[in-house]
């Protein structure tokens, strides 16, 4: 008996090769959120640290000057963590709409290994009638040639 071939290795092994480079597009995607989040993070020390700059030259007085520069600074932090968050959201909406696609593809490999072991599993019972024929007619054919 010829040996086993699935009949969709290539449409297999195609959809394999997508399958894994749209996991790795999601974990791109993943590793650019977590920048952003660490971004924010970031931000959030800045801002602890301009506040208590900010409330240390109150403490020993200041100008008004350099109370609006601190004010300036806090306001381009905010807007920054905003705009942040903001891709972070979007983010978050790539990200989701990546997975839905890693999971179909996911199915649509898993369905392609399902029919492989199920022509294999075929294969492998054919194989197993074949040979017991096979023996069959060796026992048939030694009976008859003994007479």
């Amino acid at each position: 008996m010829k040996k086993f071939v699935f009949s969709l290795q290539k449409m297999y092994d195609y959809k394999k090769q997508i399958l894994e480079a749209e996991k790795n597009n999601l974990m791109s995607l993943r590793r650019e959120k977590n920048n952003l989040e660490l971004r924010v993070e970031e931000l959030i020390k800045n801002m602890e640290e301009v506040r208590e700059a900010s409330a240390k030259e109150v403490a020993k007085g200041t100008t008004a000057s350099r109370l609006m520069f601190y004010s300036m600074q806090m306001d381009g932090i905010k807007r920054e963590q905003t705009q942040l968050k903001y891709q972070i959201g979007l983010m978050d909406m790539k990200i989701e709409k990546q997975r839905r696609k890693v999971v179909s593809l996911s199915q649509d490999v898993f369905g392609l290994e399902k029919l492989r072991e199920e022509q294999k599993s075929e294969y492998d019972h054919l194989a197993v009638k074949e040979n017991e024929n096979a023996i069959e007619e060796f026992l048939s054919f030694k009976l008859s040639s003994a007479e």
